[in-house]
């Protein structure tokens, strides 16, 4: 164990692997984001057998994101107060207790409570997370391990996807919700007993219930940026239809991107996670991603919509595991704190983003909507780069090797 290691953790096991921590989070981390995905596929079917709505399940759906935003700032509290172990494993209990009551929803309201469930635990099991990964990590391969973890949300898209074609054709939807919970399990049985213990430069303990010093405009930023993501998410395919694209064109087109989008997460994370201004690096990936979109607006050629939806969701979800890490370690002496209110940010951004994109898009157009989201980006980078309080630089520049 390096001498860094020493000085920012005390384990509960005398060795603990680099693939065992990352597999358990990763594992945690995909299963407290999967009820929703696994909701969004399934849809069709549960439609047609509860007799919802629209309407009714666009709400469903909200109410994740929702209750994963009212939880974040308690959660990642709590979290810290509990410890990594712990927390990870209790959200990660209440994922997989809120996939299997959805599997047994009989009708609109216990499907809502599901999803309410599976998001307030979400809330407390991604702070977790991250405090795992800086309890059981060596600071020389963090980076690397949070671009494997930020692989987790498009993971549990496609998990998702492919249940459909597999599972739900053939045995149905309320399986493929048990079938989720099985993703869990390996976080529950790989997860190392970690007690995470942070260090100033002099030596002494940091306290983790200090004020986090310009945390919330690093969630703000989360947040704006969000909204343009899940703006993506919901209505790509609807408007590239709307441009003379056939549905199937515009499906292969978005399962491009987001193949780019995986693979943005992990690169830029583990590659630029450690240079000396992360930060900077996360708002220009930023801003490619904005331009990307912008160029939804206007693009009405099939190369130039493809070239576009790489760029897009490559970028424009490749920032979030870069910015992720350098945020959380700013703030060392409380990772599940820091990681707590970008929870917030972020499911914030989810509940807005689709419902401001829908009404410009109805009453104004898809282009203007996209203009607006590519501005989304372009904020959210700008905000980014706002000075910070000399307290923070100083308290930062000694905490982080």
């Amino acid at each position: 164990m390096t001498e860094d290691r020493r000085l920012r953790i005390q384990s509960g096991e005398s060795e603990v692997s680099f693939a065992r921590v990352v597999g358990a989070t990763t594992s945690a981390s995909t299963v407290g984001t999967i009820p929703v995905f696994l909701l969004g596929a399934m849809a069709p079917f549960v439609r047609t057998e509860l007799g919802l709505s629209q309407t009714q399940l666009g709400i469903s759906v909200s109410a994740f994101w929702l209750f994963m935003a009212l939880g974040g700032v308690a959660g990642g509290r709590l979290s810290q107060r509990l410890g990594a172990t712990v927390a990870t494993r209790l959200g990660v209990t209440g994922s997989m207790l809120a996939m299997v009551l959805a599997s047994l929803a009989g009708s609109w309201w216990i499907l809502i409570v599901a999803m309410a469930i599976a998001g307030l635990f979400n809330s407390l099991s991604q702070p977790a997370v991250d405090l795992a990964l800086f309890a059981g990590v060596e600071r020389s391969r963090l980076s690397l391990a949070f671009g494997i973890k930020q692989t987790a949300l498009p993971g549990a898209a496609v998990i998702s996807g492919l249940a459909v074609p597999l599972l739900a054709n053939s045995i149905g939807w309320r399986p493929s919700f048990l079938i989720g919970v099985v993703v869990g399990l390996p976080a529950l049985i790989l997860m190392p007993r970690l007690v995470y213990r942070h260090v100033d430069s002099t030596g002494r303990a940091t306290d983790p219930n200090e004020r986090l010093q310009g945390i919330s405009r690093f969630a703000i930023a989360f947040g704006i940026a969000m909204m343009a993501v899940s703006a993506m998410g919901a209505f790509y395919v609807e408007s590239a239809v709307s441009h003379g694209f056939s549905s199937d064109t515009a499906g292969l087109f978005l399962a491009a991107g987001s193949l780019c989008g995986v693979v943005g997460r992990f690169v830029f994370a583990w590659r630029l996670g450690s240079i000396t201004r992360p930060l900077i690096a996360a708002s220009i990936i930023m801003i490619v991603g904005g331009t990307g979109v912008l160029c939804f607006a206007f693009a009405t050629a099939g190369w130039a919509l493809l070239l576009a939806t790489l760029v897009a969701l490559g970028a424009g979800w490749g920032w979030n595991g870069l910015l992720t890490f350098a945020v959380v370690s700013l703030y060392p002496q409380a990772p599940a704190r820091s990681s707590g209110y970008l929870v917030l940010g972020a499911a914030s951004g989810g509940v807005i983003g689709p419902t401001v994109f829908g009404l410009i898009a109805q009453h104004a157009g898809f282009s203007l909507a996209w203009i607006v989201a590519s501005g989304c980006f372009l904020g959210a980078a700008t905000i980014l780069q706002i000075r910070r309080r000399p307290g923070l630089r100083k308290s930062s520049a000694a905490a982080i090797p």
